[in-house]
């Protein structure tokens, strides 16, 4: 029998969650496969992966597909540094102009569509591909995520930037939850113990690893292309990998808005795996 396949997230947003599975303080008898969150999702979905991150919009198109693993989530409560839209122009000149978004998130094209129009009232041209840290001249703006919006928001390379979590809190006064964990259904029927190792592993890392959160820091930041305290800002201050009553809430008025009619199950019922 094959062991677990559990996703992560390659950028340094999912370091904090297995990190102490990976150093080998935290035992967890799985296999780590690393991909894009696009990539996790289908891998997910298509049986592939067992247990992974998922992104919020991926589970609720399919809630019954998976179970979530409670208090584990990447979230944030304001800014969130790794979302973020570049644009040449001020944000409210974008209306018919090129917007490239990202082929590798779902949630925060959402999220960056819904913005755009209800905070600044335009409706951009959306061209969907490869987003380089250096904007193409024929588009006005950019989605980036990850890493690269990581590096793109320090550096300041463009005069305009929007922060799709601060824009949300501005918005909705909430978090934002951009993914969860999920387990499938299939798996966690067959498995219902061994999902809930594998869960309290990943808890056990989560603390192990925020714990150090400086020792983190100092070695992925070189890796990312930001400095030590940039990266450790990041990981203490701007990111979140809680899923408490108030991040639940926060992604259901998201799932509940207008723009997503048709596009998720109505209401999203949060299913998690029991505890036992």
């Amino acid at each position: 029998m094959r062991r677990p396949q559990v996703g992560k997230v390659r950028y340094i947003n999912c370091e904090p969650v297995y990190y102490g599975i990976e150093e080998g303080a935290v035992a967890a008898d799985c296999d780590l496969i690393e991909g894009t969150p696009a990539e996790l999702n289908r891998m997910l979905g298509g049986g592939e992966l067992d247990i992974s991150v998922i992104s919020s919009m991926a589970y609720a198109q399919s809630p019954g597909s998976y179970r979530l693993l409670p208090d584990l989530a990447i979230a944030c409560d304001g800014a969130v540094g790794s979302v973020i839209c570049l644009s040449r122009l001020p944000l409210q000149d974008l209306d018919g102009k090129r917007v490239l978004i990202t082929e590798e998130s779902l949630t925060s094209v959402y999220l960056l569509r819904l913005l755009l129009e209800r905070a600044y009232g335009v409706h951009p041209v959306y061209l969907r591909g490869e987003v380089p840290e250096v904007l193409p001249s024929e588009v006005a703006a950019a989605l980036l995520i990850g890493d690269p919006a990581l590096r793109a928001g320090c550096e300041r390379r463009y005069p305009h930037q929007l922060d799709l979590g601060q824009g949300w809190k501005e918005l909705t006064g909430l978090p934002f939850v951009f993914a969860l964990w999920g387990v499938r259904e299939e798996f966690y029927q067959a498995n219902p113990e061994g999902t809930r190792r594998l869960h309290r592993a990943l808890l056990s890392s989560k603390a192990y690893s925020l714990g150090r959160a400086e020792v983190l820091s100092a070695a992925v930041h070189a890796r990312v292309g930001i400095g030590e305290e940039a990266c450790l800002n990041y990981f203490r201050k701007q990111l979140s990998f809680d899923l408490t009553p108030r991040h639940l809430e926060g992604l259901a008025q998201f799932l509940q808005m207008s723009e997503l009619d048709g596009l998720v199950a109505a209401p999203v019922p949060w299913r998690f795996v029991e505890m036992g």
